[in-house]
C-alpha cells in the first residue's frame, strides 16, 4: 500500500512537470508569434516607411558611411539618424502613427533567435536597417525584407545588449603584461615576419584587441590586425589586413559589438606612399649641409608629408614637406617628442612611421 502511494505521488509529481514545461513551451510559442493588433492602415504606414529607410539608407550612404552602434543607425561622426533627417532626404513625411519608431541596424542573424522564420535566410550576414515601433507590452520589429514580428521588452533589451560595445574597460597593455606577449603572439603566428616587430599602437578591452605592428626589417612592411579573446586568454586574428580599410566600416560590419574606440586615430589605408627607403632624403640634407656625410641611416620611415630618421650617431630627425614644398627639420630626443611635434603640425598625423622601440 504504500509503495502504491508511493507511486501515485511519483506520478503526480512527473505529470505536474510535464504540464508546466507544456506551459512555458507554448507560452514561449506564444509569444514568438504573437500578432500585434495593429490596423491595416498603420501596417502600410509601416511597410512604406521600411522601404523609404531602406532608401535612405541606399541613397545617403556614401555621405554618412552608416555604422551600427548598439544595434542604432548611426552616421560615421556617431551622431544618430532621426525621422527628421530621412523626411529631409526623401521629401517624405513620416505618419503620426510612426513617431515613436526606432530605427536599428543589424544583420538578419541577430534577430533570429526572436523572430525565427519572420525573418528571412537571405543573406543573414548584411546589415540591414529595421524598424522597431512601440506597441504593447514590446515592440514590433520589421524592414522592407522581413515581415516582421513582436518582441517583448525583456527580449528588445536584450536584443540591443547584444550589439553592446562595452566589454571592460578600454586599456593599453604594456609591454611584457600578459594581453600584450598574448597579443604579440598570436600575431606572430599569423605573420612570421612580424616576429619581435615594432608595435606602432596596441589596445584591448575584455573581448576584443587591436594592434598595429610593423617588421623590425622594414618599418614600410606594417599590418593593422583585430584580434578576439579566447577563453584561456589566448588571443586569435579575426580581422587582417585592415592597415589596407576603412576601419571603422570593415570592423564595425564585422563585429558590431566592437568598441570602436580601440581604433587607432589614423587609418593607414589613406597612405600610398609609405616608404622605408628615404636615401634621397637623406642625400637631400647631406647637400645642403643640414647633414654630416658620415652620419649612418638606423631607422627611416615616411608616409604622406611627413619623414622620420634615426641615426648610429643617435641623432633623430623628423622632417616635414609644408604647403611651400620646403622642408621642415626638427631634432627630436625620442618618438614621444616627434609624436608630440607631428600632431602639432597635422590632426591624426602618420604616427606609425615612427620607431616606438
Amino acid at each position: 500500500m504504500k509503495n502504491k502511494k508511493s507511486i501515485i505521488i511519483i506520478s503526480i509529481i512527473i505529470l505536474f512537470v510535464v504540464i508546466l514545461g507544456v506551459y512555458f513551451l507554448l507560452n514561449k510559442q506564444s509569444n514568438l508569434n504573437k500578432q500585434i493588433n495593429l490596423d491595416t492602415k498603420t501596417l502600410e504606414n509601416l511597410k512604406i516607411f521600411n522601404k523609404n529607410l531602406d532608401d535612405y539608407y541606399m541613397q545617403t550612404w556614401d555621405n554618412n558611411k552608416f555604422l551600427s552602434s548598439y544595434s542604432y543607425l548611426v552616421k560615421n561622426d556617431g551622431t544618430e539618424v532621426t525621422l527628421d533627417d530621412i523626411e529631409k532626404s526623401l521629401n517624405y513625411k513620416v505618419p503620426e502613427d510612426l513617431k515613436d519608431v526606432s530605427i536599428h541596424f543589424v544583420k538578419p542573424k541577430a534577430l533570429k533567435p526572436y523572430l525565427k522564420d519572420k525573418i528571412l535566410d537571405d543573406d543573414p550576414e548584411v546589415l540591414t536597417v529595421y524598424s522597431a515601433l512601440p506597441v504593447e507590452g514590446g515592440m514590433y520589429v520589421s524592414s522592407k525584407f522581413d515581415e516582421g514580428g513582436f518582441l517583448s521588452e525583456k527580449d528588445y533589451k536584450q536584443f540591443v545588449m547584444d550589439h553592446s560595445w562595452e566589454h571592460g574597460k578600454v586599456k593599453t597593455p604594456l609591454k611584457d603584461e600578459k594581453e600584450y606577449n598574448a597579443i604579440l603572439k598570436a600575431v606572430e603566428e599569423k605573420d612570421k615576419s612580424l616576429e619581435k616587430g615594432n608595435v606602432k599602437y596596441i589596445a584591448c578591452d575584455d573581448k576584443y584587441a587591436m594592434i598595429v605592428i610593423s617588421s623590425k626589417d622594414d618599418p614600410a612592411y606594417i599590418k593593422q590586425y583585430a584580434l578576439q579573446k579566447n577563453e584561456d586568454n589566448s588571443y586569435k586574428v579575426i580581422i587582417e589586413d585592415l592597415q589596407a580599410r576603412d576601419n571603422k566600416i570593415f570592423v564595425n560590419y564585422a563585429y558590431t559589438d566592437f568598441e570602436l574606440s580601440m581604433l587607432p586615430p589614423y587609418e593607414i589605408y589613406k597612405y600610398n606612399n609609405i616608404s622605408s627607403d628615404l636615401s634621397y632624403v637623406v642625400d637631400l640634407l647631406k647637400q645642403s649641409g643640414e647633414l654630416n656625410n658620415d652620419e649612418e641611416v638606423l631607422y627611416s620611415c615616411g608616409a604622406g608629408s611627413f619623414y622620420y630618421l634615426e641615426f648610429k650617431s643617435n641623432l633623430k630627425l623628423l622632417l616635414y614637406l609644408n604647403e611651400d614644398g620646403k622642408m621642415d627639420i626638427y631634432e627630436v630626443d625620442n618618438f614621444k617628442t616627434a609624436l608630440s611635434q607631428m600632431t602639432k603640425i597635422e590632426n591624426n598625423p602618420p604616427v606609425f612611421i615612427l620607431n616606438f622601440e
